[in-house]
């Protein structure tokens, strides 16, 4: 039962954030967002996000500028469109492989790892164990607060 108030105390939680991602008048601290940025995007968009990482120069497609994505988009910023970027959700299609990493895949089996290592180890129980989806759903929002906090005008 108490894992059932979690679950639905953190889909709450998200539904609530969704919403107020938006909102002008409440504000969000990034620093979450920014170390994943730096473990795991700084190295081909740059720390600064313009898109000119130590690995961008090696890539046959620059990297994004994510600085410039609510100003590209008529001043509204792409939510859907790169929470799905990151995740790895859009398909590819016939047009080639994907530029960018797949990190919901990489955040999805970070969590499975850690649940195999706890419980192997006796710290966790069944209960208690990371949720492997609401795991990779927390890292992208905070990516998308971070990358929402270095937008230019």
């Amino acid at each position: 039962m108490k894992f059932v108030v979690q679950i639905i105390s953190l889909i709450c939680l998200s539904m609530f954030s969704l919403q107020t991602f938006a909102s002008d008048s409440i504000s969000h601290d990034p620093v979450l967002g920014g170390i994943e940025f730096e473990r795991s995007c700084a190295i081909c968009h740059g720390f600064d996000g313009k898109g000119n990482g130590i690995m961008s120069e090696s890539l046959t497609k620059k990297p994004t500028d994510l600085t410039m994505l609510t100003k590209n988009n008529n001043g509204h910023f792409p939510f859907s469109n790169v929470y799905r970027t990151i995740d790895g959700s859009p398909s590819v299609g016939v047009h080639g492989t994907r530029e960018m990493p797949v990190w919901g895949d990489r955040y999805r089996k970070e969590a499975e790892e850690y649940n195999k290592l706890a419980k192997k180890y006796h710290e966790i129980t069944d209960q208690s164990e990371i949720n492997e989806y609401l795991y990779t759903r927390g890292l992208i929002l905070d990516l998308l607060v971070y990358i929402m906090s270095i937008q230019e005008e």
